[in-house]
């Protein structure tokens, strides 16, 4: 069992406090950017858009200096954006601008990976998961009162202060966006809450008691993420949370002494289930979510038609779409931004933002697209093996449930979008410190 009772070795890393402080202010930017363009700062939310880059872009250059970057993925990774973004300029769109905005994604924002796997403890780890699930509540009655407020109230304002932040949904009702600016970044928001909730859930009396939660609000934490399920109308949310609770589920029977408190979760679950399900606030939700679970299946051939085309045939057709230029039509290209730049939309230029290697493939073309997914998937296998690894041979559950949600973001995760992008390179970068400090092994 990991050891977590040596308080030394869970804060250690103390000349890197500075970096780890820059650190939380990227988080309260990532969870808080969408309500300063929509409600706070309306008139500057064009700029707000990529108001984390100083600090992916500084955390870069921190990391090159010190030779965090000095593996494969990273460097492998920047040197093919890098001549993406060259091709790009000589016979893809040419737009400076635009080749810049996708160049970002590779270059500054996925070394940021290694970096934080650098710089955060396990003390930092569990912070983390406390201030993201306490968060989870208010959050929680936000997204509540935006699902049942006209699309006119000021919760539910779009961004820029214009229109409305709700999207599709069913029966009448609009997926609610919570404190983002789209309803994909409260889905990205709530699969890292979900990794946390499971391991707290199952993990919580083994911690030190700085970092317990009582009874009483575990129960609560749990009433709030499944209330959330069926409020957010979110297809994404829901199957997110299935392969959440897979790997939970695999972690007990591969672990006898998980089997115990596996079933402690479960009487947890049930319970907060129970209580929501008397209070009857679940009844309009689930109505609603059943609605758009049926709508969609009729749109896309029901659940094998979505899994099938939307994931399974998209990733594959990507792979083996030749119809697209040896070296693409330029990075960027396939972004919401870099098409606006560009006088369009994203589906003017071919592109569909839900296929997200096929955007990689259309904008860098067959080779460098190839090398940029195969980065992604290879790094992730890699480290979701580490992460198994761990769970076997030291009990240690936090590394294997960040590395659910890690799985659906690195390798496949839409990072055209900025705020999907930032949470996907959370979860990389807090599964990779999860896998550093555990045990004995807590390096600065």
């Amino acid at each position: 069992m990991t050891n977590y009772l040596n308080l030394n070795k869970l804060t250690a890393g103390e000349p890197y406090a500075l970096y780890r402080k820059i650190f939380w202010i990227y988080l309260f930017l990532l969870i808080f950017e969408g309500a300063l363009r929509k409600w706070f700062l309306p008139s500057l939310a064009t700029p707000l858009l990529l108001v984390r880059d100083p600090i992916a872009i500084w955390f870069t250059l921190v990391g090159w200096q010190r030779g965090w970057l000095n593996n494969g993925y990273a460097k492998g990774m920047m040197l093919a954006a890098t001549v993406s973004f060259v091709l790009t300029l000589l016979v893809g769109h040419h737009n400076v601008a635009v080749a810049l905005f996708g160049w970002r994604i590779y270059f500054f924002h996925f070394p940021m990976i290694f970096v934080l796997g650098h710089i955060l403890t396990r003390a930092d780890l569990l912070r983390v998961g406390q201030f993201l699930l306490w968060l989870s509540i208010p959050m929680t009655v936000l997204i509540v009162i935006q699902f049942y407020s006209p699309q006119t109230a000021w919760v539910n304002m779009g961004v820029g202060g214009e229109g409305t932040a709700g999207f599709g949904g069913a029966l009448g009702y609009m997926r609610p966006p919570g404190t983002f600016s789209f309803t994909a970044g409260y889905t990205a928001y709530q699969a890292v809450v979900g990794c946390y909730l499971l391991y707290y859930l199952v993990m919580n009396d083994t911690l030190p008691k700085e970092f317990r939660f009582s009874k009483a609000v575990l129960i609560i934490l749990a009433g709030c993420y499944l209330l959330s399920i069926p409020m957010s109308i979110g297809r994404g949310h829901f199957f997110q949370t299935c392969v959440f609770l897979a790997f939970l589920f695999l972690a007990a029977l591969r672990k006898n002494k998980l089997k115990v408190r596996f079933l402690k979760f479960a009487a947890i679950a049930v319970l907060a289930g129970l209580v929501l399900s008397a209070s009857g606030l679940l009844d309009t939700g689930v109505e609603v979510l059943t609605a758009r679970f049926e709508e969609a299946g009729e749109s896309e051939g029901g659940l094998e038609g979505t899994i099938g085309n939307r994931y399974i045939g998209g990733f594959l057709g990507a792979l083996f779409d030749w119809s697209m230029p040896l070296f693409g039509y330029g990075i960027g290209l396939g972004t919401n931004v870099g098409a606006t730049l560009m006088g369009g939309d994203m589906w003017s230029f071919g592109f569909n933002g839900e296929v997200e290697w096929s955007r990689i493939m259309g904008e860098c073309g067959i080779i460098l697209g190839l090398i940029i997914i195969g980065i992604r998937v290879l790094f992730s296998l890699k480290l979701w093996k580490k992460a198994y690894d761990l769970l076997v041979k030291r009990y240690d559950l936090l590394p294997w449930m960040l590395s659910a949600g890690m799985m659906l973001t690195i390798p496949q995760g839409q990072w055209s979008t900025p705020t999907n992008l930032g949470f996907s390179i959370l979860l990389g970068g807090l599964t990779l410190a999860a896998v550093r400090t555990s045990g004995s092994e807590c390096k600065e």
